[in-house]
């Protein structure tokens, strides 16, 4: 089959291949492949009108397939959790048209989209697979059997939380607009990374970032957890703090001094501003 963009595959999924996905999905929170048998019993559909279901999405690359106990057994693939998602976003009225791939990182993927006034939005698909699963789940403490889906639909589910309520208190982050599945949908910021931008007002961002953390902090009882110069944008003077699936609880007092020790030793290396990092704990904290 010729190479289609993710939005082409999403335009040939029909409503009986939409269920099919559901169902395989919603299955897998018991294991990992589903079998042939127990998709019939679950959609309620004759084996003879499921199989060809079955092989055109396979086709299309949205499941894998093997033998297990002398039956197909099927699971998905991100192409086809990415299309329940965008499914999803469009019912909802969040996601008109997806267009191309804006940036690619080890767990996710990032396209431009349009909502339904034609205006520009950014998307995010979070994947959470084999390559980063074992560093994640050691990182996260997430179980040693949970699937990949599982832990890419909580991702998207947890940097969503923390969007909407940092910027719900006047933090620097993009705005969300919705979420479904692994895929968040937020505002697109038309700017440049820190580490690439050359600042003319330093002292403000670095404010702006410190703000964001402290809001986080004591109004969502959040520690970013991977705060550095790659995750934080810069556009018109105003930053934007992003990547904020790993978030952790206030507890964890080894992550919020990482976080504080990456971004000043940045404004020092590169502006030579210098600020005692045990001031700015105390500011983030709320202390007087």
């Amino acid at each position: 089959m010729p190479s289609l963009t993710l939005a082409e595959r999403a335009s040939l999924v029909g409503p009986l291949d939409y269920k099919i996905l559901k169902t395989i999905y919603s299955l897998h929170s018991n294991h990992e492949w589903i079998m042939t048998s127990e998709l019939v019993e679950e959609t309620g559909l004759r084996l003879n009108e499921l199989q060809p279901v079955l092989l055109r999405l396979y086709n299309l690359r949205l499941l894998s397939k093997q033998i297990i106990s002398g039956e197909y057994s099927y699971r998905i693939t991100f192409t086809a959790l990415d299309i329940l998602a965008i499914k999803k976003l469009y019912v909802e009225k969040v996601l008109k048209n997806l267009g191309i791939v804006i940036g690619v990182g080890k767990e996710s993927e990032v396209y431009v989209g349009y909502n339904f006034n034609d205006e520009p939005l950014v998307v995010k698909f979070h994947r959470v697979g084999k390559r980063s699963y074992k560093n994640v789940r050691k990182i996260r403490n997430i179980q040693k059997d949970k699937d990949w889906t599982v832990i890419s639909v909580e991702n998207a589910e947890r940097e969503y939380q923390a969007l909407e309520c940092v910027k719900k208190n006047y933090g620097y982050v993009p705005q969300p607009y919705g979420r479904a599945y692994n895929a968040v949908a937020m505002e697109l910021v038309e700017s440049r990374e820190l580490y690439k931008s050359e600042l003319t007002n330093p002292e403000e961002i670095l404010d702006q970032i410190l703000s964001t953390i402290r809001i986080a902090y004591n109004e969502c009882k959040m520690i970013h957890g991977d705060l550095s110069e790659y995750n934080v944008l810069v556009k018109d003077g105003t930053a934007y703090v992003i990547d904020w699936p790993q978030w952790a609880s206030p507890e964890n007092e080894d992550l919020l001094m990482r976080d504080v020790d990456h971004i000043l030793a940045y404004f020092y290396k590169k502006y030579e501003i210098d600020k005692d990092v045990d001031a700015v704990i105390d500011y983030i904290k709320g202390k007087p």
